[in-house]
């Protein structure tokens, strides 16, 4: 079984899409960004937050109800806690797995990785509980990114640090240490041209969003333009 928050939400089992009541969702949806058990009443309260207490555990009821119907399995309960299966995948650690890969070797870039990290949180829900989770996350993405981007960078993998550093601009075009990356690259295959162009694009939005200037050291990588 495997549960996806990436991109969008879906449930797989034996690699098929399997339909779940919003109730459902919501509860594998949230189990699976703690990556741990929580208790019943934790579950109730912040899921259906606008209910009474006895209408949120009665909702908690019935979305349990409902998902052993259409997954059996999908969820361990013990002393008054629930979580998901042990052994159910969730794309979401994968990224934490990888993150703490560029930290201890250079695993280099691949496409897979790359789409995996581009993928926002839930974005089509809208619950309050997912706005710090969104935050952390979208921070190990932009991090993973980069370190994946200046990895390949050093190793003279310019196309693909190209890849990963454009990919963490698209998180965060107003991020300066990503536009660095992707300037470099452009250098070091000797696409002056284009690393001119990413300056300037930069250098304008920064300018229009904020009214800063690109810090020296971003300014000495193309000092005639800076100037």
């Amino acid at each position: 079984m495997r549960v996806e928050v990436l991109h969008r939400f879906r449930v797989l089992v034996d690699g098929r899409f399997v339909a779940l009541s919003e109730g459902s969702q919501r509860l594998i949806g949230c189990l699976a960004v703690a990556d741990q058990p929580r208790p019943r009443t934790t579950l109730a309260g912040t899921l259906w937050p606008e209910r009474s207490e006895r209408d949120a555990h009665a909702s908690l009821r019935q979305a349990l109800w409902r998902l052993n119907r259409h997954v059996s399995g999908l969820l361990e309960q013990e002393n008054q806690h629930i979580g998901l299966a042990r052994g159910t995948e969730v794309d979401l650690h994968e990224i934490y797995r990888l993150s703490e890969a560029v930290s201890e070797s250079d695993p280099g870039v691949n496409r897979q990785a790359v789409r995996l990290l581009e993928g926002d949180l839930l974005p089509e829900w809208s619950y309050d509980w997912l706005d710090g989770h969104r935050e952390s996350l979208r921070q190990v993405r932009l991090h993973t990114l980069e370190a994946l981007a200046r990895n390949d960078l050093n190793a003279g993998r310019t196309a693909t640090a190209l890849v990963a550093a454009l990919a963490a601009v698209g998180l965060d075009q107003l991020r300066e240490s990503a536009q660095r990356i992707v300037i470099a690259a452009h250098l070091a295959e000797g696409n002056t041209a284009e690393a001119v162009r990413q300056y300037i694009r930069f250098r304008d939005l920064l300018w229009d969003e904020l009214q800063l200037r690109p810090s020296r050291q971003l300014q000495e990588m193309l000092p005639d333009v800076a100037s």
